[in-house]
């Protein structure tokens, strides 16, 4: 069970790339959807700026204004558990360099293969949210790969939402990455729009 706590931070581990419209558009709602927690998600940008990552959001929202993200990253750098690892802390790291609180942080057995599981928080006072991270990192048929929900928590009392929202929501969330099966990424579109 996460832990809570009054100053909560979190780092958004995904990239945010700009509204599409136009031709682009139409070819994000193209593209397969993915499900996720009873939620389906269309391709909202691609990103190759480290390493390849897609943005898919819900309808009515974009990378730029969202309440759920969901964050696919193809990892190629990393090929085995030893560099599965060695991304995770990358990863945490990442997230405390930039005043992220871990709230998480465990490797766990799965059917599918071992995986490192994080959950962190970033606090933005002046939005009266926070944004919520749940991280999976794994491997995949060639190399790992980390998928992170990412969710935001707003309202003017948004500390006791943001407790509300973890002690109902976290469990059935990870139990979600754990299961979530990876889309075939080599079929992915690999150019921003």
């Amino acid at each position: 069970m996460l832990k809570t706590c009054t100053g909560i931070a979190l780092i958004l581990f995904a990239c945010s790339c700009g509204k599409t419209t136009g031709a682009g558009e139409t070819a994000m709602h193209a593209w397969p959807r993915i499900t996720l927690l009873g939620r389906t998600y269309h391709l909202g940008s691609y990103n190759q700026t480290v390493q390849p990552s897609w943005e898919f959001v819900t309808d009515g929202e974009n990378v730029q204004n969202w309440t759920t993200l969901l964050t696919i990253i193809d990892r190629a750098d990393a090929a085995n558990r030893k560099d599965l690892d060695r991304l995770a802390e990358g990863i945490m790291a990442n997230y405390k360099a930039n005043r992220g609180q871990i709230l998480l942080a465990k490797t766990f057995p799965a059917p599918t293969g071992t995986y490192n599981y994080m959950a962190a928080a970033f606090e933005e006072p002046a939005r009266n949210r926070f944004e919520l991270n749940f991280v999976k990192a794994a491997m995949g048929p060639k190399n790992a790969y980390v998928i992170v929900y990412g969710v935001r928590v707003s309202d003017q009392n948004y500390l006791q939402k943001g407790r509300q929202f973890l002690n109902q929501h976290s469990s059935e969330i990870g139990d979600a990455l754990e299961k979530f099966t990876l889309p075939d990424l080599s079929t992915f579109p690999r150019q921003p729009f």
